[in-house]
């Protein structure tokens, strides 16, 4: 007799559960819906600040292309001597390859 008892106690724990499966799937299209519309609402926007960021940069290149195509040959000259210096001391402290691919994500623990 005992059992069938237990089968009894085991069949409402199964009904309450799929009770809440189906409430669950009730309830969880309803607030998808908003999140969607939110997340169209911020991939639109973060597409327009790229846009902008992109057009930004290419201005940028444009007008410093420009200023430097107005410059004397002596001129443009001391300018990429000067670009390649600061190219020199920026790279000195900068990691080697392998060191940046391999640097520690954590400090070490003392």
């Amino acid at each position: 007799m005992k059992r069938f008892q237990n089968r009894k106690g085991k069949k409402q724990i199964y009904i309450i559960g799929l009770w809440l499966f189906i409430a669950s799937l009730i309830l969880i299209p309803s607030g998808n819906a908003q999140q969607k519309h939110i997340s169209k609402n911020a991939k639109r926007k973060e597409q327009a600040e790229r846009s902008y960021k992109k057009a930004y940069a290419s201005a940028r290149k444009r007008a410093i292309k420009h200023r430097y195509g107005i410059q004397s040959k002596a001129t443009q000259d001391m300018i990429d001597a000067a670009d390649k210096r600061a190219e020199t001391f920026n790279r000195q402290n900068k990691p080697g390859f392998l060191e940046r691919i391999f640097k520690r994500k954590r400090p070490k623990r003392r």
